[in-house]
């Protein structure tokens, strides 16, 4: 039995929200404040309908108090809808009786399959959950609204005084609006909520609750009742001179206090009138010393990571078949990211091993669970702030990557993420926009452009994510067309061949720069034609991103040849030192220059001799484009080196800590599309 899906109405972040999940491990990612935890709560709520605040309610619409609560009181809707798959041989299951209140009968033979001879029903139920106020105070209520409220902090009052005494939860058959026994609808399931700030007393809560059903079993009831007299004979054994003065005390009061009129005496006894489960505590032992200590003198995330595994085992040893939740917020608390990894690789074990027997809800923050959780497993939340109807969205990746009949695609992107989706590249999940580059440089150098372009890295939650490689197609398919519609910006190479040294060694013009358009940026734009994407590439004659920064800033002599030197041999910086960019200087003093250094510089200057484009006009940006070449043929085996170079070249920056440096125009442009 499990919840294959929740519609929730005007609580916390969700206005009107609808959500599928699956039968085992659901691992929901998104940025903060996109409904995570509001979730879980909600799912929580259905076994443990805990008292309800104003807080509770959508803030969005309860700014509109003055539109839509005037002459009805706000309420929160949820419904829940339940699948389960019942035998007809099956007299052992006992969930049909705890659903039976909730099911739509007409459904049953729709629904029923026989495969060899073994008849199943996959049901569903549906359990509706009103929190509102009570119909007697609804006058009073309207009246209230009408004579005290003048602004939303009187409504906000008001409201508060209903909710702590007039609401309550109804619950409702959701298919037949039958209405149903709470305990019916609280019963049907046990949830267990493991929130983000776990500690000891929470496993103590757990044990005790467990060692206190233990001892109620009415074949224990007799030996314990028995331990504790027979405790209590020792114990008053072992203390009778203490008794026997205290008896001397109070047992010869003689009236003075007139207790004889009353046929009242004092005594002295010993019982041992203690709960057995507080005999129950939890240590941890130094298995190389043996010493232990009690939980909570251990640190912080070996503590937090006994105390999840210790809740999730114990569902293990309780009564009960297939009625059971876990909701886990933010297992990744105070953990190592290595033991965040080895967690979660155990909880998806047991689901896919089918021992922990019960759906799974987990919301986390990390990429590390992430990687590991499986993309059948994961949904992307996040929270439309844009439009007059903010609410949250959801996409499941599963859904994703369902290819239409006759195509591959998606599940050729999908085949690609699941081995490429690492630690690093999962980040995306968690960001409101995503900027996905080719290489090391690009993403090193981002967050510098991003500062330099007024374009705050961390306030807008942007990820940057280097796919090394070409494979955009596979990244982009994941936000294509989905719920989630978050921003994403590929910064891509135009990769134009300006020399074919294979060939015939010429230097190509710049208008077959222009007019070239390399293929996979044409299938990008003809693949996903989506407002939520845009693609930048060169456009000023680079052909990757190193020449186009080159040629960005060839303005500024000073800052050019710092940029060059970065990535060219000694003997050829040296050259940019004595003659700078002139090429003529440079052709007449090659000779100068060491053999190796040499032959490679010859090569494009001979290029540059036999142009495709001779126009006089045009000689000086052919010029600088070889030098950008140059530049290029030297930094193209060390990128991440040149890029960190130019990080920490103190002379790049001026007093005040702001970059010289000139951001290429595509990037620019594309940032500010990204905050568009």
């Amino acid at each position: 039995m499990y919840i294959n899906k929740i519609h929730i109405q005007n609580y916390r972040n969700f206005n009107d929200f609808t959500m599928q999940f699956h039968e085992g491990l659901n691992v929901i990612v998104g940025p903060n404040n996109s409904g995570k935890t509001g979730l879980l709560y909600a799912i929580n709520l259905l076994a443990n309908p805990s008292d309800v605040s104003v807080e509770d309610f959508n803030k969005n619409n309860l700014l509109r108090y003055a539109e839509l609560y005037t002459k009805t009181a706000p309420s929160i809707i949820i419904e829940y809808n339940i699948r389960h798959k019942i035998c007809e041989s099956d007299t052992t299951d006992e969930s049909i009786i705890r659903l039976l209140p909730f099911l739509g009968i007409k459904e049953f033979e729709e629904n029923r399959t026989e495969k060899d001879g073994i008849v199943e029903y996959n049901i569903s139920a549906q359990i509706k959950a009103v929190y509102s106020l009570d119909a007697k105070f609804v006058e009073e209520y309207k009246k209230a609204v009408q004579n005290e409220v003048k602004k939303f902090d009187d409504y906000i009052v008001v409201l508060k005084r209903f909710v702590d005494s007039h609401y309550s939860w109804c619950y409702t058959n959701g298919i037949s609006s039958t209405k149903a026994d709470p305990k019916m609808a609280t019963g049907v399931f046990e949830i267990r909520f493991i929130g983000a700030e776990r500690t000891s007393e929470e496993v103590r809560k757990e044990t005790k609750r467990e060692i206190a059903s233990f001892t109620k079993d009415s074949e224990n009831i007799a030996a314990f009742d028995k331990l504790k007299n027979d405790l209590s004979g020792e114990l008053e054994q072992l203390l009778s001179p203490s008794i026997s003065k205290l008896s001397s005390l109070f047992e010869n009061e003689n009236n003075a206090i007139g207790l004889e009129k009353g046929n009242v005496s004092i005594s002295s006894a010993i019982r041992a009138n203690f709960s057995l489960s507080d005999a129950y505590i939890t240590e941890v032992k130094d298995t190389k010393s043996g010493y232990t200590l009690p939980l909570q003198h251990n640190g912080l995330g070996y503590n937090n990571l006994i105390n999840i595994y210790m809740l999730v085992k114990l569902t293990e040893i309780q009564k009960g078949r297939d009625f059971k939740i876990l909701c886990l917020e933010e297992p990744e608390a105070h953990l190592h990211p290595a033991m965040q990894y080895k967690l979660f690789k155990y909880l998806r074990d047991l689901d896919q091993a089918d021992d922990l027997n019960q759906q799974i809800f987990v919301t986390t923050h990390s990429s590390n669970i992430s990687a590991v959780a499986g993309i059948d497993n994961m949904f992307m939340l996040s929270y439309n702030r844009e439009g007059e109807s903010e609410d949250c969205c959801q996409q499941s990746l599963h859904e994703q990557f369902i290819d239409k009949e006759g195509e591959s695609r998606k599940k050729d992107a999908k085949l690609h993420l699941s081995k490429f989706l690492d630690v690093t590249r999962s980040d995306m999940l968690f960001a409101d926009k995503v900027i996905l580059v080719e290489g090391i440089a690009e993403k090193l150098l981002m967050p510098l452009f991003m500062e330099i372009c007024g374009c705050p890295y961390e306030d807008e939650h942007i990820s940057i994510v280097e796919i090394g490689g070409k494979h955009f197609q596979y990244f982009v398919e994941l936000f294509n067309e989905n719920a989630v519609k978050k921003k994403v910006l590929c910064i891509t190479d135009r990769d134009f061949k300006w020399i074919d040294f294979d060939g015939d060694s010429k230097l190509q013009s710049y208008c077959d720069y222009v007019s070239a358009m390399p293929t996979h940026i044409t299938d990008l734009k003809n693949s996903f034609s989506i407002d939520n994407l845009c693609i930048c590439t060169q456009e000023k004659g680079g052909r990757t991103f190193e020449d186009e920064f080159f040629l960005s800033n060839a303005e500024d002599e000073d800052i050019i040849k710092t940029i060059f030197k970065k990535a060219v041999s000694d003997n050829v910086a040296d050259f940019s030192e004595k003659y700078s960019f002139d090429l003529a200087k440079w052709k007449q003093n090659i000779e100068q220059m060491d053999g190796r250094s040499r032959k490679t510089i010859k090569k494009f200057f001979d290029a540059y001799n036999t142009r495709v484009d001779m126009k006089h006009e045009n000689a000086p940006q052919y010029e600088r484009l070889i030098f950008a070449e140059i530049f290029l043929h030297y930094a193209k085996s060390k990128k991440g080196d040149v890029a960190l170079a130019l990080l920490t070249d103190e002379s790049l920056f001026n007093k005040d800590g702001t970059s010289k440096l000139i951001v290429p125009k595509y990037i620019r442009e594309g940032l500010e599309w990204l905050l568009k």
